[in-house]
């Protein structure tokens, strides 16, 4: 067993090395001297692979660079040869290894340490230029043949060369890597080339810049220099749309774009427009970074206050269910304080007289009734056995209407509406009560109407509320009921009393409603108090969980 664990890890390391020499030399083809892609290529490698696969990937850019060095050691001699020979990332090796010690690139919440990206990238290309310098400078010329300049300027163009490089490849690369890995909440709904960020890139960044490349090889002179310089523009749209991943990978295109637009070697035109494209990168990958991370914080504090709304919807369902354990005391209380007295009757018929018993009877039948009353109050019996339509079609919701003297319609409409959740039953039977209670508050009503609709809405139901009270002939004046003083106080008091209801006002019905995703309109008008309240599905098995892929961040 041990062999066979052997085997697969050499085959692993040969399969890194084999793949990094062949994407180097690959890169390395296709690089100029003001683009190096081959420093990107390192970088993303470094930070991205374990450090066991470190010794392979030396190696595999080892043979490359070994091959390309001893090809030439006859144009520019033995000490040119050796040290060209000794791959690049050597002192790149060095820079990463102190930097992950010291921080981590990936960090928590799907985020990425771009000030230690950038650093890397930026130290990377610093001590590449210098091993270039060194190079160029063991190099040994023909006779007759001058050496070759280096100056300040030179050294800066290996160094811009590395890092326009590496920012070409190694942002893009982590950004796929996260994208692949799950790590971007957008990669569990969809891959990479079906998403929202690929058609955005396809849209808004490469038909720009394919129009911007056209008009830079119509144009001569400023103008040329002018839509180079433009390229960056469609980045920085896609950066504020996705973050820094938008801008690693519009960078990119942006990078290639540029390049494609030179006519010759080390064109000084092409070599500005690009250094102004990689501070521009730089400075869109740390504003992108930080547009992710407060979008993080933003999904984040949605997520707290969908978990305050579910405590809220539990609280308020388990409350209900406590009532509904209260109600089916009283009731079994009632049943026994009926038989026992029975009971009792039937031991002392025979000492008491017909009119007493007959009073104890009463009193007892009183008692009953009214326990009855109170645990209806408390959770209404036919909501038990029927639900809420039936509930407030025939129950003590219709009662009370009546009670107050009113006439009383229900009209039941839409799809769903069995279909929500108990506590959302719960919620709306009490927001009926307390909404009626608040209209036979405004004045005598002479009819009421109530309407419930029940819907679904990109896979959420919800259901909406109406209750309209037409005010009857006779009423107190408008300025009574404008300052809220009822011209029939018993009427919403004897509701308020069979309906179990706390006379919440219209504020209190609100924040209810709040709980549920919803919201009141109250109008009110001289003939008619109209509220509408709407109340969508419960949350208590929909809210992601904070800092887990796929959150609504």
């Amino acid at each position: 067993m041990g062999e066979v664990f052997a085997l697969r890890a050499l085959g692993r390391h040969v399969a890194v090395c084999v793949g990094y020499a062949l994407c180097y030399a690959l890169l390395r083809d296709i690089s100029v001297s003001h683009w190096n892609l081959p420093a990107g290529l390192r970088v993303a490698c470094l930070l991205l692979l374990p450090y066991r696969y470190w010794p392979a990937l030396l190696l595999g850019e080892l043979i490359p660079v070994s091959h390309h060095a001893w090809s030439h050691m006859d144009d520019f001699g033995w000490r040119w040869s050796a040290l060209a020979a000794l791959p690049p990332m050597l002192p790149v090796m060095a820079v990463v290894a102190w930097v992950r010690r010291h921080a981590r690139l990936l960090q928590d919440r799907q985020q990425v340490n771009m000030p230690m990206l950038l650093g890397v990238i930026f130290a990377g290309a610093l001590v590449t230029a210098f091993d270039d310098v060194m190079v160029v400078t063991a190099a040994t010329l023909p006779t007759g043949m001058a050496a070759p300049l280096l100056d300040a300027q030179v050294a800066f163009g290996y160094f811009l060369g590395n890092y326009l490089g590496a920012l070409a490849i190694a942002p893009s690369a982590i950004a796929i890597y996260m994208w692949q890995t799950g790590r971007v909440p957008a990669a569990l709904e969809a891959p990479l080339w079906r998403s929202r960020l690929a058609k955005d890139m396809l849209v808004g960044v490469l038909t720009p810049l394919l129009v911007l490349m056209v008009l830079v090889f119509s144009s001569q002179g400023d103008g040329m220099q002018v839509f180079r310089i433009a390229m960056f523009l469609p980045v920085v749209w896609l950066t504020l749309r996705h973050g820094w991943q938008g801008a690693a990978l519009g960078g990119t295109l942006a990078s290639i774009a540029v390049t494609l637009t030179s006519s010759m070697v080390r064109d000084p035109a092409v070599i500005q427009a690009q250094a102004l494209i990689a501070f521009a990168i730089t400075t869109l990958l740390m504003l992108g970074s930080r547009i992710a991370q407060q979008a993080q914080v933003n999904q984040n504090n949605h997520v707290d206050a969908l978990r305050g709304f579910q405590l809220a919807q539990q609280g308020l369902y388990l409350e209900e269910l406590r009532l509904r354990q209260a109600a089916d005391a009283l009731e079994h209380l009632g049943h026994n304080i009926r038989d026992n007295h029975n009971r009792l009757l039937d031991r002392l018929r025979h000492v008491l007289p017909s009119n007493e018993e007959r009073s104890y009877s009463k009193q007892v039948a009183l008692a009953q009734h009214e326990m009855h009353r109170l645990a209806n109050a408390l959770y209404p019996r036919g909501w038990r056995e029927r639900g809420v339509p039936a509930t407030l079609r025939e129950g003590p919701f219709a009662q009370a209407i009546h009670m107050a003297g009113a006439t009383y319609d229900c009209e039941l409409s839409g799809r769903g509406l069995s279909q929500l959740a108990p506590d959302v039953h719960m919620a709306l039977y009490r927001l009926a009560c307390e909404v009626l209670v608040h209209v036979l508050s405004r004045g005598p009503m002479q009819h009421i109407q109530l309407q419930l609709r029940g819907g679904n809405t990109k896979g959420r139901r919800w259901v909406v509320m109406r209750l309209m009270g037409s005010r009857a002939t006779t009423h107190t004046p408008m300025h009574d009921i404008g300052r809220g003083e009822p011209a029939d106080s018993e009427a919403w008091k004897q509701a308020m009393t069979l309906l179990g209801a706390s006379g919440l006002g219209i504020s209190s019905i609100r924040d209810r409603t709040h709980i549920y995703g919803g919201d009141v309109h109250l109008r009110e008008v001289e003939q008619t108090v109209s509220v509408t309240l709407l109340l969508h599905d419960s949350l208590r098995s929909s809210v992601p969980h904070r800092g887990t892929p796929g959150a609504p961040r």
